[in-house]
């Protein structure tokens, strides 16, 4: 295909106000599974506190339709929601899966959260029990980062919140969890990554042609911002601008398959601290490649730019086709600029690789 085709993967309506946060997964007869955050009426509608649940459905042709609705994780009874799956393939052939409840979840209230970690040996048929990676912290990640780096160690991409959520002191660093017991036990990395304003936000990472880690976060600091790790995700350098203007919202980074170039996902949008939300308008919502491991990006694509819309939590997935798929989610905004918390459509644009270097 020589232009992304834009597809709706879930549909929000009065029963479902919002669907956002999904991964990805290939299961062995090259269907796609998807998981995501399908909220549910109430109070909160839409909003991160809002009632929900992760959902599933399946394509069978490459992302361009989705069927066979099942319910994964519903909300625990007493919790807020549940949040930010991610599924990563094992080379033994099983699917990991990961994500995290939040206890506590409120304006002028810490948060509260217990991470978890799952597996299936079915294809994404069932998944085992979950076992608990860290138990009523403040902390969690975004969704889609689980990754395995080549030596075999699990990374996961650590938020660590201080202060209210939403309220005075709401400040987040950066770190990383790791693993080299295939998830049984996990060690977080021995500094943490931050910057001024409310800090160093959901970070995604992609491991780079000489071993190293790259780490892209969200910030409030007009741009994308990067940190490398050399050993690992063990410990992090000081964490620098790439260069890409951007407003406060979630990036995205993967690496291309068959390539080895890293591609990006963000809000390619001016920096506006009197926008009504986020510092700016999330919108375009662009992709742009690196071909020296992130030092420089070239060849921005935007997917989605109406300016009347805001696209975020962009997720990027390559599938064995030779196709990818980037999934977001679409909002629109108010008379005042700031985001609504209805009409929260999980959008898709599927695409071959050959089309990012056009």
């Amino acid at each position: 295909m020589t232009h992304p085709l834009i597809v709706t993967i879930a549909h929000a309506s009065d029963a479902h106000p919002r669907h956002s946060e999904a991964t990805f997964v290939e299961r062995g007869d090259g269907s796609i599974l998807v998981c995501w955050q399908e909220y549910l009426p109430g109070p909160a509608g839409g909003e991160d506190d809002g009632n929900n649940r992760l959902a599933s459905m399946v394509s069978h042709d490459g992302g361009l339709t989705w069927g066979e609705h099942r319910v994964l994780v519903e909300t625990a009874p007493g919790d807020v929601n549940v949040y930010s799956p991610s599924f990563l393939r094992h080379p033994d052939g099983s699917i990991l899966f990961t994500y995290f409840r939040y206890h506590q979840l409120g304006h002028g209230k810490p948060t509260l959260t217990s991470g978890y970690f799952c597996r299936s040996t079915d294809d994404g048929k069932t998944f085992s029990a979950p076992t608990t990676i860290w138990s009523r912290l403040s902390q969690g990640f975004a969704s889609h980062v689980l990754k395995r780096l080549a030596n075999g160690r699990l990374i996961l991409p650590l938020d660590l919140s201080t202060g209210a959520a939403w309220g005075a002191g709401d400040h987040s660093m950066l770190a990383s969890l790791y693993s080299d017991d295939e998830g049984k036990t996990w060690r977080e990395s021995d500094n943490r990554i931050d910057v001024p304003m409310r800090g160093a936000m959901e970070g995604h990472v992609a491991q780079r042609r000489d071993g190293s880690v790259l780490m892209v976060l969200r910030t409030q600091l007009g741009s994308v911002f990067h940190s490398i790790s050399t050993d690992g995700g063990a410990t992090w350098s000081k964490p620098q601008t790439t260069g890409l203007h951007a407003p406060e919202s979630c990036p995205e980074l993967q690496t291309v398959p068959r390539t080895g170039d890293l591609c990006l996902a963000w809000n390619n949008a001016p920096y506006d601290p009197a926008f009504g939300s986020h510092f700016g308008k999330r919108s375009p919502l662009t992709l742009t490649l690196s071909r020296d491991d992130g030092r420089t990006w070239l060849n921005p694509k935007d997917i989605e730019s109406n300016p009347k819309k805001g696209y975020y939590n962009p997720v990027l997935f390559f599938t064995s086709r030779g196709s990818a798929i980037l999934s977001y989610t679409e909002l629109d905004y108010n008379d005042r600029w700031c985001m609504t918390i209805v009409n929260n459509h999980l959008k898709a644009a599927v695409f071959s690789v050959e089309w990012l270097y056009t």
